[in-house]
């Protein structure tokens, strides 16, 4: 049996039981490095490997000993194969820490509230940068290369629109309408604008991230889906999460390859069905809340006296309880189950992603996050944040078509021929998350 591991984002290996053993036995396997082997679906943390030869006791000797010195370990590999030359899945790594990434989210705090928010925008490029070049992949970090000024005049755009769409609703609600209108026409122009930028702005190993979705299909996925989501009672939700998601991923482009993402609806519904019996205690719950506060409000415009809450009243509260944590269990487990759902269907090129995100630990990593911050009143902010860019990069795996260093060079020059193309001068960044 051959293994890899992976340590500090360095992919290593072949190596045999033996000398995995030695490794083991050297420290350089730890119960938290990622490694893999034949028959193994994804990476994995070593403590939770089952049938990993065991370290050999310190007084007995072991036969890799002469093969392997002690902290000697195998070269790294650029893209290494199973002993079957099916490629290796390759884990996202995250190398950030906290304690680095607190003194820029501190001074990010402090320059924003002292300028009014306008730092925002430099704040936000700092952040990125930091979480980019921390972000291994096969060895090379990606880069984030936003101009701050950009951002600025996204963050004005949404400042302006507000500003404006409150002062047309103390003007009338005859000028407040068609400026509502005037707002949903520009969303999905901003959307892909945001997109764009946040694209342009992505490198990996050279090359930049490039989105091509047009306005049509957006305002297809962003304005329609959505009233006809309301039009049908949430019937149409779950079409329109799968729609959302392949125009996202589908129109991305690493140089000049395109993404592609083609999953099953039936796969969205059957997930949203399940997620929906977390949600039911709290629909019922404010069902019987808005219930009764109609029968109130009835009886005392009637002149009535109002009645003493009645025992739906004490039920309806007690539901509240229970239905919110259900709820939040709710979701998590679609946070999960649609990121696997929608890397698992992605590919570029035959590179194909592996997720798996388990709603548990996902759960579990928000509680624990939320503890922490809440009682340090915020300061631990960055603590959380590494760690969840830490489980949700652990929960994606890369599995190469074929040698990754060719594709990368083969695109290097048909992206260099754009030329100026990125400069566009609509390119601005809104902070739309889709």
């Amino acid at each position: 049996m051959q293994w890899y591991y992976a340590n500090n984002g360095q992919r290593s290996g072949p190596v045999s039981d033996v000398e995995f053993q030695a490794l083991v036995r050297a420290g350089t396997v730890g119960p938290e490095t990622l490694v893999w082997r034949q028959g193994m679906a994804n990476w994995q943390p070593y403590r939770e490997v089952t049938g990993a030869p065991a370290a050999t006791p310190a007084g007995e000797p072991s036969p890799a000993a002469a093969a392997l010195p002690e902290g000697t370990v195998p070269g790294p590999v650029a893209t290494a194969a199973t002993p079957t030359g099916t490629p290796a899945p390759e884990p996202l790594l995250f190398t950030g820490v906290w304690t680095e990434y607190f003194k820029i989210w501190i001074v990010n705090v402090l320059l924003t509230v002292v300028t009014l928010g306008i730092y925002a925008a430099w704040a936000k490029v700092r952040k990125k940068r930091y979480f980019y070049a921390n972000t291994q992949l096969f060895g090379h970090a990606f880069e984030y290369l936003a101009d701050p000024v950009r951002i600025l005049i996204g963050n004005i755009i949404v400042v302006v629109l507000f500003v404006a769409y409150g002062f047309s609703g103390a003007i009338s609600p005859l000028v407040q309408a068609p400026f509502m209108l005037l707002i949903a026409l520009l969303v999905p122009f901003f959307i892909c604008r945001s997109l764009s930028f946040n694209a342009r702005n992505s490198m990996w190993r050279g090359l930049r991230f490039q989105f091509h979705g047009g306005y049509g299909r957006a305002f297809f996925a962003f304005i329609l889906l959505p009233i006809g989501t309301v039009l049908t009672f949430g019937l149409l939700h779950p079409y329109g999460a799968k729609v959302r998601k392949e125009f996202v991923m589908s129109n991305h482009a690493f140089g000049t390859t395109r993404f592609a993402m083609s999953a099953p609806v039936g796969a969205f519904y059957k997930i949203y069905a399940v997620a929906l019996l977390f949600f039911l205690p709290v629909v019922l719950a404010y069902g019987v809340l808005i219930y009764v506060a109609v029968i109130s409000a009835r009886a005392g415009a009637g002149g009535q006296p109002v009645p003493q809450p009645p025992p739906e009243m004490a039920f309806a509260g007690l539901g509240m309880i229970i239905a919110i944590p259900l709820a939040v269990i709710g979701t998590m487990y679609l946070r999960a189950r649609i990121f696997n759902l929608t890397w698992n269907h992605v590919t570029l090129s035959g590179h194909r992603f592996v997720a798996s995100m388990r709603a548990r630990d996902l759960l579990l990593l928000h509680f624990l996050n939320s503890l922490v911050v809440g009682a340090t009143l915020g300061l631990l902010h960055p603590w959380a944040a590494c760690r969840m860019a830490q489980f949700q990069l652990a929960s994606l795996q890369v599995v190469p078509g074929g040698n990754l260093d060719e594709f990368v060079a083969a695109a290097q020059p048909d992206v260099n021929a754009l030329g100026e193309a990125a400069g566009d001068f609509l390119d601005f960044d809104i902070g739309v998350g889709v």
